[in-house]
């Protein structure tokens, strides 16, 4: 579900650059600025990269059990587990390029700023069981932002954090089949008083 909605994002993006910059190639990519070992990861220069540095358990709706239809009956499934991510984007130009990563950075801040909200509705190309996206920026401290630079292992460049919600997890797998239960028609109770 993050990968599907990390692809849908980097792929408007791109539309969106493409189409305001008459360019052909994409500068936009989700991926990691360096790899598990320290080095840099390849083929992300003169690029804008989206990294997820959190994912937040969103408390504040609550999901409650389920009940699906299983091929023995009607079954358990666990609530959905909601989250919220956290984006690093970055423009990850080296330093002859320090004007084109702002402008490109600007360019994403903007497309934002033109659409905060994300509905499979207007949006088509959201990928089931995708529904919705909200972006807000997601303001830090410059000693937290030194940190999480610090944690990536990279030397800072221009970059701004999103808070993205909310992406919502449910494998629906059952855990416990219950009969069904049927004829609780209340119209059809014998002991009913009209």
């Amino acid at each position: 579900m993050i990968s599907k909605a990390l692809h849908f994002i980097s792929d408007f993006l791109n539309k969106e650059i493409k189409l305001n910059f008459g360019i052909e190639q994409n500068n936009v990519m989700a991926s990691s600025l360096i790899n598990p070992d320290g080095s840099v990861t390849a083929n992300i220069e003169n690029k804008i990269i989206i990294s997820v540095i959190n994912l937040e358990h969103e408390t504040a709706i609550q999901s409650r059990i389920q009940h699906q239809k299983g091929p023995n009956g009607v079954g358990l499934v666990n609530p959905a587990i909601h989250l919220n991510l956290y984006l690093l984007v970055s423009a990850n130009y080296d330093s002859g390029n320090y004007l084109e990563a702002l402008k490109m950075l600007s360019a994403v801040i903007g497309v934002f700023q033109a659409n905060t909200l994300f509905t499979r509705e207007n949006f088509p190309a959201m990928e089931p069981p995708l529904e919705r996206l909200t972006f807000e920026i997601f303001n830090l401290p410059i000693n937290e932002l030194s940190h999480i630079w610090s944690g990536i292992g990279a030397k800072y460049v221009p970059s701004i954090v999103y808070k993205v919600r909310m992406i919502s997890i449910s494998e629906g797998q059952i855990n416990k089949e219950v009969t069904e239960i049927s004829g609780l028609n209340p119209s059809s109770n014998p002991n009913k008083t009209p």
